[in-house]
């Protein structure tokens, strides 16, 4: 609506300014231009061009935002009303991959428990059937270890359901005709919510800290002496992340175009699809945050390959280790240098920002986001996090949680966690005054090198004084057994939730905001990515890795195993058979 550019908003100065004028000129402090509408409305195919364009300038002209009369209006070819659906190749595999899949796992509950001494031998056919089994799968996501680290859970969940929260409110607004410069101005002028809001994205790193804490843990019993081994426990990994992420893919590359319609979600779901469509290999390659990020499939996704990445190298650098102890210390001394110093040179060379909230715009593609390209899902600036979390889960494999428990008193418990907790607060309030300020150069370079490791620190904290302390209210919250099967099927949350925040495209209405209404579609969104989660779960990744351990298990006829974690997080587990 305004072909002259736009300026960062400013206080109002004179009350008397046309406000049309004023709003039209300027952008927010996210970067939301107000000389750009999202709109669309749906005419007879029989309509011209010429005539469908006069229609909406003339629509426009009725309505309260009047400068949009003479605003440039495109049109696209939408669905026809009762013509017949045209699905493609991929859309058929999908579905008929799906019914396959259900199909056989029917078949093999009913044959395990319906012919159990028949399914208890060790062919092929009752190993895929076992593998398939409802109830052993099922049983997988409730179970409990007392190895594992009971905080663990709800601080992995409550994670992942801040990011669905934040992820769903940044996209509404970003997708709808809505009034969510009231939401910005809650992130800037309201000091205690401005803190803890607007540097969200610092959260994720949890997920970083966590894996490469479960990682360390095992560290001193995987077998990785010999080249095989070491390809071994990489592709056993590769697989454990890959089927959830390959479903999502697929859906996006050939489902989602057809489960919704409206004048708009056509053109925001038929460009995701062309990106998936085009660079699917690159996301399952687990190479997607460097190749042609302009183009990524399924964005959200870049925590995926960056912890895949982090893997391996910590498997390559344990076995120079082991071959030679002064080649692996220098190598693993030069990556660590590295992981801090990445950060600051990213920042300083392109003169980003040191936080992800600058210039967001509308919020629906991020990818031509400078800050998101080439700082925030590059793994290099991300090792930081994972490597302090690897460093903790191997004192912890040390000093094991079970002959440690409660050897902190309570005061050192409750003040170490509220220190920890305070920090992770402090990193978000520093985040928001850089947004304030718009902090660049050094002081940019500076924060983005230390601010993810301290909040690493912080996360840990936790987790350590909650394990091996007396964390009243806190450990018994995080340690809540309810957050246990919500925990292993966070990793699907994240990775398909955002699949369905496609869908406020297709809203005909005004998004009103509220923040209760919020929750209540936040609730909705990680309800429904739990459930399908767990469906994925039971499905396909499951029976996957059930099939694939005999082949892929390095440890021989050790006591201890490997064992999954529903996140993709390796972790000590002793074998346990059960005649199914």
């Amino acid at each position: 609506m305004n072909k002259d550019g736009i300026k960062t908003m400013e206080e109002v100065s004179d009350p008397y300014v046309r406000a049309e004028d004023y709003y039209l000129d300027t952008k927010s402090h996210f970067g939301r231009s107000f000389s750009y509408i999202a709109h669309g409305v749906c005419l007879p195919a029989g309509c011209p061009s010429k005539s469908a364009e006069k229609f909406v300038q003339a629509l426009m002209s009725t309505e309260y935002l009047r400068a949009a009369r003479g605003a440039p209006v495109s049109i696209h070819h939408c669905e026809e009303a009762a013509a017949p659906r045209v699905y493609s190749t991929g859309y058929y595999v999908f579905v008929y991959t799906f019914a396959a899949l259900m199909f056989i796992a029917v078949a093999s509950t009913y044959y395990v428990s319906e012919y159990p001494v028949t399914a208890s031998s060790n062919s092929f056919v009752n190993h895929v059937a076992k593998s398939f089994c409802f109830r052993r799968n099922w049983n997988t996501v409730f179970k409990s270890d007392k190895d594992e680290l009971p905080c663990l859970h709800g601080i992995r969940f409550l994670t992942a359901f801040i990011v669905a929260f934040v992820h769903y409110t940044a996209i509404a607004q970003g997708t709808s005709v809505s009034n969510a410069l009231d939401f910005e101005r809650m992130a800037t002028d309201k000091p205690l919510l401005a803190a803890v809001t607007t540097h969200f994205d610092v959260l994720v790193d949890t997920f970083f800290v966590l894996s490469g804490l479960l990682v360390g843990k095992s560290l001193a019993t995987l077998d990785i002496t010999k080249p095989y081994s070491l390809l071994m426990n990489i592709l056993k990994r590769y697989i454990r992340l890959v089927v959830l992420l390959a479903v999502t893919v697929f859906y996006l590359a050939h489902i989602s175009k057809h489960t919704d319609d409206g004048p708009v979600y056509p053109k925001i779901a038929l460009y995701e699809q062309q990106m998936c469509e085009k660079n699917w290999l690159p996301a399952l390659l687990m190479v997607g945050n460097y190749y042609n990020t302009l183009e990524m499939c399924h964005p959200a996704t870049w925590y995926i390959p960056c912890d895949f990445h982090m893997y391996v190298m910590t498997l390559v650098l344990l076995y120079v280790y082991r071959k030679n102890s002064r080649i692996g210390t220098a190598a693993a001394a030069i990556v660590l240098v590295i992981s801090f110093i990445m950060p600051m040179i990213i920042i300083y060379v392109y003169d980003l920002p040191p936080i992800l909230a600058y210039d967001l715009g509308l919020e629906v593609n991020i990818r031509p986001n400078s800050a998101f390209r080439n700082f925030y899902i590059k793994t290099h600036n991300r090792m930081g996090p994972y490597a302090i979390g690897l460093a903790a889960g191997y004192l912890m494999s040390i000093y094991k949680p079970k002959d440690y428990r409660k050897v902190w008193s309570k005061t050192v418990s409750f003040l170490g966690t509220y220190v920890s907790l305070n920090l992770m607060l402090v990193i978000m309030a520093l985040g928001h005054l850089c947004l304030v300020y718009r902090v660049h150069g050094w002081l940019a370079c500076i924060f983005a090198a230390f601010e993810r490791n301290l909040f690493a620190v912080a996360v840990l904290g936790v987790v350590i004084f909650c394990t091996y302390g007396q964390v009243p209210l806190i450990n018994p919250f995080l340690s809540w057994s309810v957050f246990a099967p919500l925990s292993r099927l966070s990793y699907g949350l994240y990775v398909i939730h955002i699949m369905f925040l496609y869908q406020s495209t297709s809203m005909r209405d005004h998004n009103k905001h509220h923040l209760f209404q919020v929750l209540i579609n936040s609730l909705g969104l990680v309800v429904v990515s739990l459930l399908l989660s767990l469906m994925v779960w039971l499905l396909a990744e499951a029976p996957l890795v059930n099939i694939t351990n005999p082949y892929l298990n390095t440890k021989g006829a050790a006591k201890e195993n490997v064992g999954i974690s529903r996140n993709g997080a390796h972790q000590n587990d002793t074998i346990k058979q059960k005649s199914m």
